[in-house]
């Protein structure tokens, strides 16, 4: 357990980085490289685990599969992106 637990809690690092801007993010990625040379594996993982923690809630939570979820996020991205090209 304690190994998904570092795994999760790392990925709410990389995460909080993230939404707290590129600037934020970039520091911290390039500090966490510096310690470890195999940092962006690790943060990769971190940051899966830390999603699929968040899909089996959402799944719980509205008793929708974690696929139907998936798959609605794809074709909201993609609608977004149609959209507004980004």
């Amino acid at each position: 357990m304690s190994g998904d637990y570092d795994r999760i809690r790392t990925g709410i690092e990389l995460m909080t980085a993230y939404v707290s801007g590129n600037d934020l993010l970039a520091a911290y990625v390039a500090e966490r490289r510096r310690d470890d040379p195999s940092a962006s594996d690790v943060l990769m993982d971190g940051a899966a685990a830390l999603c699929a923690l968040l899909l089996r809630k959402i799944a719980r939570e509205t008793g929708r599969t974690e696929h139907e979820i998936l798959q609605e996020l794809a074709r909201g991205t993609h609608r977004h992106e149609q959209q507004f090209g980004d």
